[in-house]
């Protein structure tokens, strides 16, 4: 059967190479914005940035941010049954330290027990593309920036016509498929531009089913999940400004079904809401200064309701009040940055940015806390040839907590050695103060049992970024690029969990350091009618019994293999597969009971999804596909129970709800 589909595989791509007529290589001029003083092209950037295209994500009939990034080199998930969400790593870095931004403003909400933004929360039908920038971006975007940004671009309605979009997807959760089974989503989205006024809207509705998987009657493995999201864009374009209003609203409910216990289960729902409003505004002033401001606001709540069944009649009341709980966040961004061009070969921008945030909750130390930290930089583009160019940056940060360095410096580098050659040079060092979550939230439940610790210190970092750049073969027919790139982290202070001296419960500490170093490598190859994709990516993770036993290696290392290919048999017509394989990752961990050095390893796994999509005119398209090809649900995990977030000692770790197939109609009117 494999070998079967890689001969189809290459015969696609031989058909593609042979057939000269068709075969024009277009050259995409992809704009980044990410840390820029002004958008420009990848190729032009000091960053080391990744783009996922809107078409990338309608080709994979993706229903949330994790079926599409699942597959990336560097970034890894895990889940959390017990409350519905799902975390993700970095670069070897947790989540903690990786920003979430939509348009620029960073997303309020971090929750679970990795103090993570939950990405499946996010609207995939509303993005119109996606930047990773690996590495430190403290000093743009501050903290929680260490690992990289994750800078999520939403579309905006700018074509001179009326737009309407419509679509339903559907898709079984491993075998499980109907009326109560499965996914079943809708969206439909609006969008108008009249001269120099544009407006677009939308209405996403996302519903989850759960899947029983080896679950008692009553339970499910995965938690059912309904989200109701929406949101509007209204601005003003021209020639010289650019000014626009968004907001967002997310409504997400996961029910949770509990084991009676006697004649009583006590089930419960996690609801969550958010409401995000961003006011943007940039100006040309004039050919040399150009004005940029923007404001974010954020309210987000999640609420635990439990309710108590009784199993004879099945009658619904609401539980003991002292199992409700409400959390609430409230979040401001305000920043601004000035771009002024001296000459064709300098370039300043000095800009300030605050960032505030309050809790409040019966979960929270003394049921309300806030901190705040703001924050001036400045960053320039100085081009000292042709071939050569560097951004120095320096950031200075106010805590209202803690005490932050001096200054946060970052210099990064590009040098150009012809037009196939270039390499990246970066330098950062990073400042976080731990979040409230971590300073004063205290979490009880049937799975979880963590305490905030308001004795934290903040986070301290440097960073190394190096990549090479070739654009190995450029033709008419074909176009081959490959990056080399490697890395090294080094925190200080990291924060991570730890047992509690008295009562054995999880809370955070900080740990002396923690480093992550690794290399990847990435191949492109493009014609008209094919994109391939092949990466490499080898990462080491720091191992903190070493200091205590320096016969133990430093870095435990873990490797990872992905490959994409994406045909057209025409311009209606084409197929795509995405594949990821996630190898062993191995661990150094003290067993519980003998206080002995144990080598734990999670197992690793292979991860694929094929897709087809079909074109009918400018109106209708139809999309149909198979994800989890290889059907992975959990993977072994050797680790000893030694007073983890969660309790118990679980020996597997959920990845999947087994292998599923979907089909999506998307129909749209453009006038």
């Amino acid at each position: 059967m494999r070998a079967f589909i890689s001969g189809i595989f290459l015969l696609m791509i031989m058909n593609s190479l042979h057939a000269q007529d068709s075969l024009k290589t277009v050259e995409l001029k992809e704009l980044v914005v990410t840390g820029e003083v002004e958008p420009q092209s990848v190729q032009k950037s000091v960053y080391n940035v990744r783009i996922i295209p809107m078409e990338r994500l309608q080709s994979r009939g993706a229903t949330r941010l994790q079926d599409v990034l699942n597959t990336e080199l560097n970034i890894r998930f895990s889940q959390d049954l017990a409350l519905g969400g799902s975390n993700l790593s970095m670069m070897g870095l947790p989540g903690q330290n990786v920003k979430v931004l939509i348009d620029g403003v960073p997303l309020v909400g971090r929750q679970g027990t990795g103090n993570e933004i939950n990405l499946n929360q996010i609207n995939i039908n509303a993005i119109e593309r996606i930047e990773i920038v690996e590495g430190p971006m403290a000093v743009i975007y501050g903290a929680d920036a260490l690992a990289g940004v994750i800078n999520i671009i939403t579309k905006k309605s700018l074509d001179d016509k009326i737009n309407i979009s419509a679509g339903i997807h559907e898709e079984s959760a491993g075998d499980e498929y109907g009326f109560s089974k499965g996914i079943h989503n809708q969206n439909i989205s609006v969008g108008y531009k009249h001269k120099s006024f544009y407006f677009s809207g939308n209405l996403n509705r996302n519903n989850f089913r759960g899947w029983q998987g080896d679950s008692a009657a009553r339970e499910k493995e995965w938690h059912p999940k309904t989200q109701w999201m929406t949101g509007a864009v209204m601005g003003y374009r021209t020639e010289k400004l650019n000014a626009y209003y968004r907001t967002d609203y997310l409504h997400e409910k996961i029910y949770n079904p509990a084991q009676f216990q006697g004649l009583e289960a006590i089930d419960q729902n996690y609801i969550t809401k958010r409401v995000m409003h961003q006011l943007q505004l940039s100006a040309n002033v004039s050919e040399k200064l150009n004005l940029n401001t923007a404001f974010g606001y954020t309210d987000f709540e999640r609420r635990t309701q439990s309710i108590a069944v009784d199993k004879e009649t099945g009658r619904e009341t609401i539980a003991n009040s002292a199992l409700q709980n409400t959390d609430q966040f409230v979040g401001m961004t305000l920043r601004g940055s000035i771009l002024y061009k001296i000459s064709n070969s300098i370039n300043l921008q000095p800009g300030y940015d605050i960032n505030t945030e309050k809790g409040r909750g019966s979960r929270l130390k003394d049921g309300e806390n806030s901190i705040s930290d703001y924050a001036v930089f400045l960053s320039a583009e100085l081009k000292l040839s042709s071939f050569a160019s560097i951004k120095p940056g320096i950031r200075v940060v106010k805590n209202s907590v803690y005490h932050a360095p001096p200054f946060v410096p970052s210099i990064n580098a590009k040098v150009t050695f012809s037009e196939k050659h270039d390499l990246r040079l970066s330098y950062g060092r990073g400042f976080r103060a731990p979040s409230i979550r971590e300073l004063y939230f205290n979490f009880y439940d049937a799975s979880h049992s963590i305490e905030g610790n308001p004795d934290l210190e903040a986070e301290l970092s440097h960073s190394f970024n190096v990549s090479w750049n070739a654009r190995l073969l450029e033709t008419d027919v074909l176009k081959l690029t490959s990056t080399l790139s490697t890395f090294y982290n080094h925190v200080d202070n990291m924060i991570d969990y730890g047992v509690k001296t008295g009562n054995s419960a999880t809370t955070y500490i900080n740990i002396n350091n923690y480093k992550s170093q690794g290399i990847t490598l990435n191949n492109t190859v493009r014609s008209s009618k094919t994109e391939l994709s092949v990466g490499f990516a080898y990462t080491g993770r720091y191992n903190a019994l070493t200091e205590a036993d320096r016969n133990l290696p430093e870095f435990t290392w873990s490797p990872e293999l992905n490959g994409s290919l994406i045909y057209h048999f025409d311009k209606s017509f084409q197929t795509s597969l995405f594949y990821k394989y996630t190898g062993k990752t191995p661990s150094y961990v003290i067993h519980p009971t003998d206080n002995t050095v144990i080598l734990s390893e999670t197992s690793g796994f292979h991860w694929a999804d094929i897709s087809v999509k079909k074109s009918f005119a400018k109106y209708l398209s139809i999309s149909a596909g198979t994800r989890n090809v290889f059907n992975v649900t959990r993977i072994t995990n050797s680790s000893a129970s030694s007073g983890a977030a969660h309790s118990g000692s679980g020996t597997t770790k959920p990845i999947g709800y087994g292998r599923s197939y979907f089909i999506a109609i998307n129909f749209q009117l453009t006038k």
